[in-house]
């Protein structure tokens, strides 16, 4: 089959603007003029801010001019600026690490502190063990006492100590439900309205998954998850979920009913954003390393905003998913610093990543007739081997051709991992968005590391190639820890647990097929409602438009404690 002409490679205008060239495939490339650190504006702040600090207390910090290599300076290469992928905002490297941007501080904070609690049994309770009457109108009163509460004020206690209101505003719980009709009973601001949040060929499926049951959608404050840890998430809401209750049905506080409700709210009735880790790794509830891929692509609402577009709607988990996953996750939980970040930001700047996967949608259509660009009538092709060969060798041959094509993209993609991970990604997308199956997805995904490095001797350093080479066997394998399908993977899974470069690519790779077969969810139905909510602080539609502009300092987070510290 002819090779697929695209007439405008979406990387190009980024190469050009980065590297001040209206040549990006020129090979000539002149090193040790580019004034060391100097030449990036962001890095003289860094210094500047570091004068006033020194001063102050006396010790030094940030000196890169002679703390770098032993006074080798950084900066003999070119610091270039990105370009977050389809948002046009170009950002200084610096500003896409997590301590620099508060838009990707946020996005972590959201999902931490957000557990789901249902209600019927806690409803059930009332009912039968205390004779009380559960009414549209009780429901609205716990409600609002619960709204009061969550942030941290007093209900069944005296007033004593309560938490400043403009401190926690970000804090809040709204309901929802399957059932028309009991929607229609609750108080507009409390109530996530799922038929207008979702496209209308959709609430079939989806309201007969959640059925009648009510369901809440609880945020507590972003400072204490921030302060606590994620298992606290679960505790400070079941904490004022029983306090409200018996402030909304007058109960004893000290009643044994009390118990029934506080099991409900702490464990029989919980969704959690993510299962606790092994002993061995130390984590609770609600931390990233728990987090099942099928589940994270819920979280990402892009495909609510580009229901058209699974191409486009799977890169926003892309960048979602590296920023958490491999910054955040990998880079600081499990192992500490800023190496990382830049694993990160190949899968989500300069448009590449998205050039690579939007070659892989043309070929699928032009060969295979899928309308990818209209998941609700394009029909999907067979998840077959021969499919998963064809689609990622063209996908992966295209890229390293652009690469070799391209001199300045090879700079940018400065290290043999960022270009496989980036690659590969391509690949997968393809496969996964083009047979609406997850594991052809990353089937493709690691046929075209194996062709990567046939191809070109290398993928990374020395332990990058291990889980891409045996990765083929795995997503076949009958033992359950080792084949389980890539929704029910997440990165503490066998051989994912120190995939720099990969886990973000994995989820997307997952996202591609419900969203490549228009999906109402990937995985759990109440995730993906809750994360509808156009109230959250953090837009999560467009995840690395968000990035951008906490890059670019426009971004304001939750949480923050000008209110009770001085003014400096």
């Amino acid at each position: 089959m002819a090779k697929i002409e695209r007439a405008q490679k979406l990387f190009l205008d980024s190469l050009k603007e980065k590297f001040q060239s209206e040549d990006p495939e020129s090979e000539r490339t002149t090193f040790y003029r580019f004034d060391g650190v100097r030449q990036s504006p962001r890095k003289r702040e860094f210094m500047k801010a570091t004068e006033a600090i020194e001063k102050e207390r006396g010790i030094s910090m940030y000196d890169p001019e002679r703390c770098h290599l032993g006074g080798i300076p950084m900066g003999q290469r070119q610091l270039m600026t990105y370009q977050v992928s389809q948002s046009g905002v170009f950002v200084e490297g610096d500003d896409l690490h997590f301590v620099n941007n508060p838009a990707m501080q946020q996005f972590w904070d959201d999902i931490r502190r957000t557990v789901i609690v249902g209600m019927d049994m806690a409803h059930a309770t009332l009912q039968k063990r205390l004779g009380k009457e559960v009414t549209p109108e009780t429901i609205n009163e716990y409600l609002h006492i619960l709204n009061h509460a969550m942030p941290g004020a007093a209900v069944v206690q005296e007033h004593m100590v309560e938490t400043h209101p403009g401190i926690v505003d970000d804090c809040y719980v709204k309901v929802f439900t399957g059932d028309a009709e009991m929607a229609d009973d609750i108080e507009s601001q409390f109530l996530i309205d799922v038929e207008k949040l979702f496209p209308a060929d959709q609430p079939e499926e989806r309201n007969a998954d959640i059925g009648k049951s009510l369901y809440q959608a609880i945020h507590i404050p972003t400072i204490v998850s921030r302060i606590c840890d994620g298992g606290t998430t679960s505790r400070w809401s079941a904490m004022q979920i029983g306090m409200s209750y018996i402030g909304a049905y007058r109960m004893c506080a000290g009643e044994a009913a009390v118990a029934d409700l506080s099991y409900a709210a702490k464990h029989a009735g919980v969704v959690q954003m993510a299962s606790i880790l092994p002993a061995r790794r130390a984590r609770g509830p609600n931390e990233p390393g728990g987090i099942k891929f099928g589940l994270f692509s819920d979280i990402v609402q892009a495909n609510r905003k580009y229901p058209k577009d699974p191409a486009r709607a799977s890169l926003e988990v892309v960048g979602a998913g590296t920023m958490l996953f491999d910054q955040i996750w990998l880079g600081s939980y499990m192992s500490g610093g800023v190496g990382f970040t830049q694993y990160a930001t190949a899968a989500y700047t300069d448009n590449i990543l998205d050039e690579y996967t939007y070659y892989g949608m043309d070929y699928a259509k032009d060969k295979y007739g899928v309308d990818w660009a209209n998941p609700a009538v394009g029909d999907r092709v067979k998840a077959t081997q021969e499919v998963v060969n064809d689609l990622a060798t063209e996908v992966t041959l295209n890229a390293m051709e652009q690469y070799e094509q391209f001199p300045t993209l090879m700079e940018d993609h400065f290290g043999g991992s960022q270009r496989a991970g980036v690659i590969a990604a391509a690949s997968g997308l393809t496969c996964s968005i083009g047979t609406g199956n997850s594991n052809a997805g990353l089937n493709g995904w690691y046929l075209s590391m194996l062709l990567h490095k046939e191809g070109w001797s290398r993928l990374g350093f020395f332990g990058y190639d291990l889980q891409d080479q045996c990765g083929s066997a795995n997503s076949l394998a009958i033992r359950p820890d080792r084949g389980a399908m890539g929704e029910l993977r997440g990165p503490n899974y066998p051989n994912y647990a120190m995939n720099v470069g990969h886990q973000g690519e994995y989820a997307a790779i997952v996202a591609g097929a419900h969203y490549g077969r228009n999906d109402a969810y990937c995985f759990e139905p109440l995730v993906k409602i809750t994360f509808t909510d156009p109230f959250l602080t953090f837009n999560f539609a467009a995840p690395r438009r968000e990035f951008a502009r906490g890059a670019i300092r426009e971004f304001m987070p939750a949480g923050e404690r000008s209110l009770i510290i001085p003014v400096r």
